[in-house]
């Protein structure tokens, strides 16, 4: 069957853009690729359609094209680039097509977000920027985190989270190029938006003849920050209902509002706090496979819905759901060249589609965006917890090996200044001085880069050095920055990280200019800099995930204020309560922990630099200056204190230590109660395990890791202080090294008992039904009764007696009913009528009583609100001290 010819304008170079070619051939079409680089798909080797060579980007060209086609069906473009131009050309020849205007509109990121803002559709609050003060201007306004994303980019290419002022102009400056290598396209114009903390879901919407149909609504999985990689979708989201419904609704509201009347849209919303919020419509097919899952999950082809669509066919809506769909991806992590890819296991019926997407003998480069997926696994089934496992088990039997790019660590450099006079003894540099990896030395390169740079300003404008050599040794340290400092991965550092660091620049800059990058200063002050630096790092981070586990705990609190539980004292029933009430119990004892590091952060307020060795310095330098361009208050007082001290250090310990007790003994409650005897809360399969014998089981196994980590940080904190304790009041390597190491292992240990304890606290469930199960014998209500015979003029010891006889009278029967009647015979007049109203009553004292449980989450809310802008005013005034001194830098750099 010979139905005419199909044009398409240029194409996705993954996923569903080969698809469609393929699919239209199927339906009868003679594919046809217009492209301007054929090279960028090699899928064209496989002859899947026939190519033209044209000017895409002129819709002249493509309409004189699309006229030479013997018997043209339609015109369409996979690719997020070309939708407007195959718009164009498609409406001028008389074929169905968006209106090209509304896809200009969606296609420009700001100017969809203004038009969304202004018909009073949810949106982050986004600014535009074309230049590096615009960039200065909206960061001085802006609240950390924010996205920084091209106005006119695809694919997460150039997305990133950034919660500081350096990492904004960083992502600033290379969001400009992102595009270039891919589709020859700069970005000049940067979308600065805050960031909407919350679960990312995506709509798919097909838009005909007046109505938006939508197909589905998706759950998004991403890959760790601060890219916005997408490593997995779930479908259908595992939302209630009437809550998809609603979130159709409101995607389609968002298309509708930008004019998009004809073809497919993905639209991309947070849940936030508030309600869904539009993080952006695309006039275009969803990628990432999303059409080939959905097809499969729906039992029907969107990719030969969408090709019959734009060849006039019409649209019919597929059936209601038939069933659950998962998508997997698996993300390289190392640039290289890809020596082995492929899957470990066979898939199963319930994994109908895999592949990989990128061939053996490639070079790899990680990018942060759609470019680094390199395999993927599509996983289908009636529910959506079977399709997931599918998918998951397929994408974890992935078996990579890449081979890393070579470096020009490789190269040989001379050994800088104060290294070459030392040979550490083989032996001996094997157990102290480990190659530097990048991985785990990159955030203290990236601390000794701030500090060169403060440095440098304030000895260029004290006249101690010409603003020459400053500006060519700051061109060096920003080019160290900008390439991540891979040049040092792997370099042998014989007497240390700053030392390595050093030649490096020695190397470059040479000599000469150099030697004076260590005037005045030593390895002491900017150790004890460094330290401060990672601490203060260290403990706005676990803020920030503090901050996150709270906001879960409030949620889950409210929601679940209102069911009875038993309230437990060592183990046994007392008293009816709720989970909110517990829940809030957490949330107010970790907020005091979030407090201490508050207070602590305020309390780094001296800056070490300028003390030398810990004798200070013969030369007229400004270390308040230095301190200010590096966010510290002031400098510090006494040369020997700043060298030799280190109780923040162990202040910060001290506070991670007693946030791990604190969610171990949350664990340890969470484990009891999941047991058959409690069953009071169940863990989803996806945060527990099996056993390797009993087949029965399922294990929160989890928990187990929240327990285990408090004695990883309980062990830093006794590690770093038995360290400090035994060595002289002056810099020493006891104090300097082994008294500060030991955070970044707590940090790590810590950060991950948070995640864990937010995941389990926001997924696990609550099982009313045998949480009430243990309160109806009744004895739980005693001590209320107790309390209301007290309130008639019976003492307190006394009612307490009698009612405790009875109770252990009922206590012996094995029939709960038989308890609760034998406490109603004795006890009518004061028993509550039930759980509830005995929980209400106890409504004193930061009681579960919902009238004092309703109080007690206002009063968190409103503390959690008031911390949270207490940890963005702290990273705000270390923003604002990065920037000024990247200004600063930029000036000497560029005025020279």
């Amino acid at each position: 069957m010979n139905r005419g010819s199909f044009l398409f304008v240029e194409s996705n170079t993954t996923g569903t853009g080969e698809l469609l070619l393929k699919r239209a051939r199927v339906l009868g079409f003679e594919p046809y690729l217009v492209t301007r680089n054929p090279s960028r798909y090699p899928f064209l080797k496989a002859s899947v359609g026939r190519v033209i060579e044209a000017e895409t980007r002129n819709p002249d060209e493509l309409i004189e094209v699309a006229a030479n086609l013997p018997r043209l069906a339609g015109i369409y473009s996979s690719s997020d680039y070309f939708v407007e131009a195959a718009s164009r050309a498609a409406k001028a020849i008389g074929f169905p097509a968006a209106s090209p205007e509304a896809i200009a509109t969606s296609r420009n990121k700001w100017k969809q977000a203004t038009e969304l803002h202004r018909q009073s559709i949810s949106v982050p609050e986004t600014r535009l920027a074309t230049s590096f003060r615009d960039m200065e201007t909206i960061l001085a306004q802006a609240i950390l985190p924010v996205v920084v994303k091209p106005v006119s980019g695809s694919g997460s290419s150039g997305v990133r989270l950034c919660d500081s002022a350096a990492a904004a102009i960083k992502a600033f400056e290379s969001a400009k190029d992102v595009l270039l290598d891919q589709v020859d396209l700069a970005s000049p114009d940067i979308l600065i938006q805050q960031y909407i903390e919350g679960k990312e879901y995506s709509a798919e919407i097909i838009a005909y003849d007046g109505t938006l149909h939508c197909l589905g609504i998706l759950a998004k999985h991403k890959g760790p920050p601060p890219c916005f990689v997408e490593v997995g979708h779930d479908f259908p989201a595992p939302l209630p209902d009437p809550s998809l419904k609603e979130l159709g609704s409101f995607a389609a509201g968002a298309v509708s509002a930008l004019g998009l009347e004809f073809g497919p849209a993905h639209v991309e919303f947070v849940m936030a706090e508030s309600g869904p919020v539009i993080i952006e419509v695309n006039p275009r097919l969803a990628g990432g496979m999303i059409p080939v899952m959905l097809s499969h999950a729906l039992g029907t082809s969107i990719l030969d819905m969408v090709i019959r669509l734009y060849a006039g066919e019409g649209f019919t809506p597929p059936r209601p759901i038939a069933g659950a769909g998962a998508i997997r991806f698996r993300l390289a992590q190392v640039s290289g060249k890809l020596k082995r890819l492929g899957f470990s296991r066979t898939p199963e019926p319930t994994v109908p589609d895999v592949g990989l997407l990128i061939s053996e003998g490639k070079e790899l480069q990680i990018n942060g965006d759609f470019r680094d997926r390199v395999a993927y696994a599509i996983g289908v089934a009636d529910k959506l917890d079977a399709a997931v496992t599918a998918a998951e088990r397929m994408i974890d039997s992935v078996v990579i090996d890449i081979d890393p790019t070579a470096s020009a660590s490789d190269s040989k450099i001379d050994p800088g200044p104060g290294e070459g006079m030392w040979t550490l003894h083989p032996d001996a540099m094997k157990l102290l001085a480990p190659p530097i990896e990048i991985s785990r030395d990159g955030r203290l390169l990236q601390f000794q880069a701030a500090i060169d740079e403060a440095h440098l300003v304030m000895l260029v404008d004290k006249a101690l050095v010409s603003r020459a050599v400053a500006s060519d040794l700051l061109t060096n340290v920003l080019d160290l920055q900008r390439e991540g400092f891979q040049s040092l991965d792997g370099r042998d550092a014989p007497r240390g990280l700053y030392l390595a660091y050093e030649a490096e620049l020695v190397a470059r800059a040479g000599p000469e200019k150099a030697g004076w990058l260590h005037l005045a200063r030593s390895r002491n002050d900017l150790n004890a800099t460094i330290s401060l630096l990672a601490l203060r790092d260290a403990a706005c981070s676990i803020s920030q995930e503090i901050g996150i586990a709270q906001d879960v705990l409030l949620q889950r609190a409210e929601e679940s204020s209102r069911l009875v539980a038993p309230l437990y004292s060592q183990y046994q029933i007392a008293l009816p309560g709720s989970p909110g009430h517990y829940l809030l119990g957490v949330f107010f004892a970790l907020d005091r922990e979030r407090q201490r590091l508050h207070r602590l952060l305020e309390d780094i307020r001296n800056c070490p630099m300028g003390a030398g060795a810990g004798g200070g310095t013969s030369i007229p330098i400004d270390p308040l200056q230095t301190a200010t361009l590096l966010g510290f208050e002031l400098p510090s007082f006494n040369s020997l204190d700043a060298v030799a001290s280190r109780d923040h250090h162990l202040e910060g310990l001290s506070v991670f230590a007693g946030v791990s007790i604190l969610l171990s003994r949350v664990a340890q409650d969470l484990q009891v109660w999941t047991t058959r005897e409690f069953a009071i809360i169940d863990i989803p399969r996806n945060l527990a395990g099996g056993s390797s014998m009993l087949p029965q089981k399922k294990n929160p196994f989890l928990l187990e890791h929240i327990k285990g980590s408090a004695s990883t940080v309980i062990g830093a904190y006794m590690s770093a202080a038995t360290a400090t304790c035994k060595s002289p009041f002056s810099n020493s390597i006891e104090a300097s090294n082994y008294g500060c190491s030991p955070l970044g292992l707590a940090e790590d240990a810590l950060k991950r008992a948070i995640t864990l304890t937010s995941l389990i606290v926001k997924l696990m469930a609550f099982n009313a039904t045998s949480m009430r199960e243990n309160l109806e014998d009744g004895l739980a209500m005693t001590t209320v009764a107790a309390e209301r015979m007290a309130s008639r003029g019976v003492p307190f010891r006394k009612a307490h007696t009698q009612i405790g006889e009875i109770a252990a009278r009922a206590s012996r029967d094995s029939c709960v009913a038989k308890r609760r009647s034998e406490l109603a015979t004795h006890l009518a007049d004061v028993m509550p009528a039930s759980p509830e109203e005995c929980r209400d009553a106890l409504q004193f004292g930061g009681g579960p009583g919902t009238r004092s449980t309703d109080a007690q989450l206002s009063a968190a809310k409103t503390l959690f609100r008031d911390t949270q802008l207490k940890c963005a005013d702290i990273r705000e005034r270390w923003a604002r001290a990065e920037m000024h001194r990247k200004q600063r830098v930029k000036e000497l750099v560029e005025r020279h």
